[in-house]
Order: C-alpha cells, then structure tokens, then sequence
C-alpha cells in the first residue's frame, strides 16, 4: 500500500492552495500544464492551448507565486501534451506530442541551452521520434514524458502513450541516445497494474516522482473505452509494479481526472511542497472546475530529494 500521508497529499485537494480553470495573462486556458522551479525566481510551467479544429499550440509561461501566469513564448505551433525538465547547468528539455488534428501523433524533444533559450522559444536541437511500436501513417505515439537526462543531454529517457492494435493507449518508453538515435520498448507492467483496477480504456499520460526514497508514477487511466467521463488518476509504485487509484476530493467534487503531474518544489511561502496539476474533463466536472486545475500544498520535508 502507498505511504497514507503521501496519498493524502495528492488526494485532499480542499486543504491546498488551489486554482480550477487555470490560465495566463493572455486569457488562454494552461491546459495539461507541466510546472518546474524557475532557476531565476520563481515558477515555469509550459502547457497547451486550443487554437480551433482539433489543433493544439505548446507554450511557456513564468509565475511569481503559481498564481498569476505570463505568457513568454510559442514553443511548437502544431504540438500538445508538453512536459519539462530542468537540467542542472540552467538549461531545459521539453517533449511534446507533435502532429494531430487527423495526423497521428508523434514525439518531439526540444533543447534548450538556457532559460533565455526557452523563454525565447528557440530550441537548439530538435528530434522527431520515429514511431517504433506503431506504424506512424495509423496510429498515434504521444503525451510524453522525460523521466531522466544525463549532463550532457546525450541519453535522455521518455515515457509515452502508444495505440496499440488500433484500440486502446499502451505504455512505452523511449531512449534518445546523441540526440539522433531513437530505440523504444512496450512498458506492459504499468499497463497490467492499471488494468487490474478495471482500467479498460486508455492508460495515458505520467510523471514520475521520488518519495522516501522511493520512485512514483502519476498515471491516468480510463475504465470504459471512449468513456470520457471515466478518466482516473492512479499512483503507480515502481519498485512493487503495483498501483492504487487516487481518490482526488476536489471543491464541487469533479470526477473525470486526467493528465496528471507533480514537481516537489519550494512553494512561494518558502516551504518545501509539491505542486500538482490536472485536466478536469468537463463531462464529468462540477461548475466552475473544468479544465487545467493546479493545487499546492507544503509538505514539511525538503523539497530535493524527497
């Protein structure tokens, strides 16, 4: 069973600093939003907005006190699903699902350099990943996530979603190697551990944490095939390849809950906590609740290293 204190953590959303229906200075809604430290002061977070007929675009924003978001820069004008690493010498990675919109989707890795970088949406280097568990004419690869990266950014590990015999979105991660050689392998565990708990539809988007030592994902997962109502989040333990759903309580008790993250960080207070963040699907959202959600709360323990 998972540590009671950390399921309440991710759980009891009426005891945290919350924000439904999150967006930035510019009015569009931060959906699937991913946040990290700022390495100069306070908050980054990169997210996806609509911009109409099923198509997405990947922005960057900054936040004094996770709060308040200003819009820095385009990142990808045809992309979604992003996520954020940063590195330890100032730098950033951000994987996005690119394509959609009637083209099957594919993963995209973006590097930048430095913050300027980032918040100048100049990438470096980018890779398109061949699809490898798919054929890419028919079926999608995407939502990623970076669980790793070495110092110099030449072996970077990534999670993602595949469509696996047309029907339903699998596990798979990902080894980029020298920005340019891309190898893929069927992640089967996180599926079967979801899979016990009913989940029949898609196993979606993840993040990866470390709590006590020990290393986590936060999985979304779907009980009904289509069932946009039944999106879940689970908590996955790697070690045990065991995972439990989380009974998020939301304010007007939201149900449909998806596209999870969480960064352990230091809050605006000073203390040491995590940020969470969600996709609440308005089917199954109370009034005033729908889309991108962001809770904190202080945790009482450092923030590195958790």
């Amino acid at each position: 069973m998972p540590p009671p204190a950390l399921v309440e953590l991710l759980c009891d959303v009426s005891r945290a600093t919350v924000h439904y229906e999150v967006r930035d200075d510019r009015g569009r809604t931060m959906d699937t939003l991913k946040v990290v430290p700022d390495p100069e002061g306070g908050y980054l977070a990169v997210y996806h907005c609509g911009v109409g007929r099923g198509m997405f675009e990947v922005h960057v924003a900054t936040s004094p006190d996770l709060a308040t978001w200003t819009s820095r820069a385009r990142l990808d004008a045809f992309a979604s699903q992003p996520h954020i690493l940063g590195l330890d010498d100032g730098g950033f990675l951000v994987a996005i699902e690119a394509g959609g919109a009637g083209t099957p989707p594919w993963l995209r890795l973006l590097d930048y350099p430095t913050r300027a970088d980032l918040l100048a949406g100049t990438a470096a280097r980018t890779f398109d990943a061949p699809h490898t568990l798919v054929p890419r004419r028919k079926y999608a690869e995407g939502t990623p996530n970076i669980y790793s990266a070495s110092a110099d950014r030449e072996r970077i590990e990534v999670g993602f979603h595949y469509f696996r015999r047309g029907r339903v979105d699998r596990q798979g991660r990902g080894v980029l190697e020298g920005f340019s050689e891309w190898s893929a392998t069927p992640e089967p565990y996180i599926d079967s551990a979801l899979e016990r708990w009913g989940v029949r539809g898609n196993v979606g988007g993840r993040d990866a944490f470390r709590w006590d030592g020990r290393e986590y994902l936060l999985v979304e997962g779907q009980t009904e095939v289509h069932g946009w109502h039944t999106w879940r989040t689970y908590l996955y333990d790697v070690a045990e390849q065991s995972a439990w759903p989380l009974p998020i309580l939301t304010h007007g008790g939201s149900a449909a809950i998806a596209n999870p993250s969480v960064t352990l960080l230091d809050l605006p207070s000073g203390e040491p906590g995590l940020v969470v963040t969600a996709y609440l699907f308005h089917v199954g959202a109370a009034t005033g609740e729908g889309g991108p959600m962001l809770f904190h709360r202080a945790t009482g323990r450092p923030s590195a290293g958790a």
